[in-house]
């Protein structure tokens, strides 16, 4: 044998094999060369005898149970066992001696206390036809369980999130076909797992939308991550918005999706952009009404003026009748949409559910008519009033009424009609809305009040008009709900209980004067030229020496000079507003402060509204009728 290589012996050999070209070859003793095997191996192996003793171990025994290797012959084997698992161990061996192989695991401890597990094979130990005991060899697989133990809880863990998770979790394979979904999966889509699994996705999908999310699919595959939002079909044919996020754990074999369905998110997100659109539409409206109000009230003005001349001709004066009706329409359009538009705190006042009606339906007047849908008002005269928010029971109204116009709509027939009808029920008040529509299913009839519930397209509705209306009905203690009518179409009914004004003050009004008879020497400040000119030539007409203005410092300068019975006052002016004229009279001579008469559009306004009760003068809202000021004229001023 060369001087680079040499044979290394054998573990447990005395001495190297012989070469065959050196020595002859002696015979092997194999009990010896098997003893040296079982001594040598990893495994720990022992042998008991049938009384249950060690018989023999290998040093790996030794090791696993931590005693030196010549104590471990005559060892009873339940010093070597755990407590909890001595008779386990011992039922085992017992079969092993009846000739049976057995294969568990148990529990060993050693000398020092230590608990380890190990996997056990145990064999019969025969030896020349006579049972001598048992083989038994020992792995240790404590640190393999504890690892197995710390997967199986994280597995559990991450199970437990994945089916507790609020999202849908989803994977697809490289077909697009379900392979993993959690159980928010099934309340998402209310497919059950079992239907899901398996199912290509496709057919989730509404067809304007599908080619966008199998784009999307496509690029999941090739790796990418991303997120996009989209419609999809419930298994009961209701579509709902979804936001899915989507990676990918294995290129080109599996698609990973998290799904949320955000549809109550987005009707959240339209209400508040119509509640902003509302406020928009307030702000603008309440800006333009002072400009509206103006020409309107001059209209009016002069179309009253006309009707008073009577040598007027009959055929020209119903055209000035015509006028004037048509300016206090207009009037009435702009108020209501400023009522409708602005925001507005809750407040009770005597209120007339008839006149409310009225007001609404003048609101949607124009979008009847040219639907073709004939009103029909079949009030109760004498219901009394009641105390409630005539501006909250509009927005119920009016969102009743339009909904009667769409399901109208979606009804084949020639004539269409809607039904306002009020009356008295002991101390109720009772509204009813009837449609000709299609009517509402049974089953939808106790959903329809719910939050977000809508079946009207996607896009058409929020669901959420019906939920506000029946929080205003029972704010105002009353109750809201829904019937189909015996011919067909449906009908909403309001009941709404008869309170009585309240006699505290709460609610306070301008105590109306006899009107004046006196010549009184009146100024009008005012910077719209037509209300100045009518104002002036009526209450000339009645016999007072009228001067106008268009400033409100030309206003001050005049009643320095001269002393005046009445001032009317215009609220918003270019220089000088009603408000600061108001405040430089009473700070200059109180008692002529209290000459003051406002008038205005803008009654509407809170600020305005707060301001003008502050002062307790009399306002005559624009559009106005004469004899409004003959009411709140003071009587002639004493010099």
């Amino acid at each position: 044998m060369s001087k680079g290589r040499r044979a290394t012996p054998a573990r447990g050999l005395r001495s190297p094999v012989p070469s065959s070209k050196t020595a002859p070859q002696r015979p092997l003793d194999s009990q010896r060369i098997a003893a040296e095997i079982v001594a040598a191996l990893a495994d720990a192996v022992i042998v008991t005898g049938p009384d249950r003793r060690a018989l023999t171990a290998n040093r790996a025994a030794a090791d696993l149970f931590g005693r030196p290797l010549e104590d471990l012959p005559g060892t009873p084997i339940d010093d070597l066992v755990a407590p909890g698992e001595r008779a386990n161990v011992a039922e085992h061996e017992q079969r092993a001696f009846q000739g049976e192989e057995q294969h568990y695991e148990t529990k060993v401890v050693s000398a020092s206390g230590e608990e380890r597990v190990v996997a056990v094979s145990t064999t019969p130990l025969v030896v020349e036809g006579e049972l001598i005991g048992a083989v038994a060899t020992l792995r240790d697989i404590t640190e393999q369980k504890r690892a197995q133990e710390t997967l199986t809880r994280s597995e559990a863990r991450y199970r437990h999130l994945f089916e507790s998770a609020s999202d849908a979790i989803v994977t697809l394979d490289a077909t697009g076909r379900f392979t993993t979904v959690n159980h928010a999966s099934e309340i998402i889509s209310g497919y059950r797992r079992e239907e899901l699994l398996g199912m290509f996705f496709a057919p989730l999908f509404p067809d304007d939308e599908l080619p966008r999310a199998l784009t999307h699919y496509q690029r999941a595959l090739g790796g990418e991550t991303g997120l996009f939002e989209t419609a999809f079909y419930r298994k009961d044919g209701e579509v709902r918005t979804i936001q899915v996020t989507y990676s990918t754990p294995q290129l080109d074999e599996e698609v990973l999706c998290v799904i949320r369905d955000v549809t109550d998110q987005k009707m959240l997100q339209e209400q508040l952009i119509q509640s902003e659109k509302m406020s928009a539409i307030g702000q603008l409206v309440s800006g333009v009404a002072h400009e509206l109000n103006n020409p309107l009230a001059g209209i009016s003005a002069f179309a009253q003026l006309l009707l008073s001349e009577k040598r007027f001709p009959p055929d020209q004066r119903t055209a000035a009748e015509m006028i004037y009706a048509e300016a206090r329409r207009a009037s009435r359009i702009v108020q209501n949409l400023l009522t409708f538009a602005r925001q507005h705190k809750p407040e009770r006042s005597p209120t007339s559910v008839n006149q409310v009606l009225d007001d609404t339906l003048e609101l949607r007047g124009y979008e009847l008519r040219v639907r073709g849908i004939d009103v029909q008002r079949d009030y109760d005269d004498q219901a009394p009033e009641t105390m409630a928010d005539a501006h909250q029971l509009q927005q119920v109204f009016l969102n009743l009424i339009t909904n009667a116009e769409q399901a109208m709509e979606r009804a084949e027939r020639d004539q269409q009609r809607l039904t306002v009808r009020t009356r008295q029920a002991g101390t109720l008040i009772r509204i009813e809305v009837e449609d000709t529509g299609p009517g509402i299913p049974p089953n939808l009839l106790e959903r329809i009040f719910n939050p977000f519930f809508t079946t009207k397209p996607t896009g058409s509705g929020t669901g959420l008009g019906l939920s506000i209306s029946l929080g205003i009905v029972r704010e105002h203690e009353g109750r809201i709900w829904a019937e189909n009518a015996p011919q067909g179409g449906a009908r909403f009914v309001i009941e709404l209980p008869v309170v009585a004004p309240r006699a505290t003050g709460d609610f306070p009004s301008t105590p109306l004067v006899q009107p004046v008879t006196d010549r009184l020497h009146v100024l009008v400040v005012d910077d719209e030229a037509s209300v100045r000119v009518a104002l002036q030539r009526y209450l000339s007409g009645r016999g007072h020496e009228v001067e106008t203005t268009a400033s409100g410092r030309e206003a001050l300068a005049r009643m320095r000079e001269d002393a005046f019975d009445a001032v009317i006052i215009d609220m918003r002016m270019p220089d000088l507003s009603g408000e600061q004229l108001f405040g430089e009279l009473k700070a200059r001579d109180p008692s002529y402060a209290e000459r003051v008469i406002f008038t205005t559009g803008q009654l509407v306004d809170d600020t305005v509204r707060n301001f003008l009760s502050s002062t307790g003068r009399p306002c005559v809202p624009k559009p106005f009728e004469f004899s409004a000021f003959d009411q709140v004229l003071p009587a002639r001023r004493v010099s």
